[in-house]
């Protein structure tokens, strides 16, 4: 789950899902269906409010920013 600020709603409330190695990945949705977010939530632009986010079984939160977003890729 995510929250923006400590005063608005959870947002990305429930969700999982697996990329597996070497996979590309697209996200699709209709407006306000949280495709930002969750490209927020991967670039660790705004951090989870609870739960993780692990990429390769590794936590994002404990990554330097740098080198995270040095190992991702998203084109908008």
């Amino acid at each position: 789950m995510l929250k923006y600020w400590d005063d608005t709603e959870l947002v990305l409330k429930g969700l999982s899902f697996i990329i597996n190695p070497k996979e590309k990945i697209g996200i699709v949705g209709r407006t306000g269906a949280g495709k930002s977010t969750i490209c927020l939530a991967l670039c660790w632009m705004v951090e989870a409010y609870s739960g993780q986010i692990l990429i390769d079984d590794v936590d994002i939160s404990k990554l330097e920013l740098g080198y995270l977003w040095n190992k991702i890729t998203i084109i908008p």
